[in-house]
């Protein structure tokens, strides 16, 4: 007869699965839509910094050549 170690994790399913309630899939759809928005703005500030220094750059070549 064959003992058995009951304390030990199984892969056996019970067949229960976790279903995350109403307020926790809004608040995780929420930080979905926040993190979203916050890769947008930082490629944004991106776009806007490389702007800013290509005008820095061509308005000084500029200043330079009214001397």
């Amino acid at each position: 007869m064959a003992t058995y170690d009951l304390r030990q994790k199984t892969n056996a399913s019970t067949g229960q699965r976790i279903v995350p309630s109403p307020q926790e899939l809004r608040v995780q759809n929420l930080e979905n839509k926040v993190a979203s928005q916050s890769d947008k703005l930082d490629h944004i500030v991106k776009l806007l910094n490389e702007l800013s220094e290509k005008k820095s750059t061509s308005w000084d070549n500029s200043r330079i050549q009214i001397w």
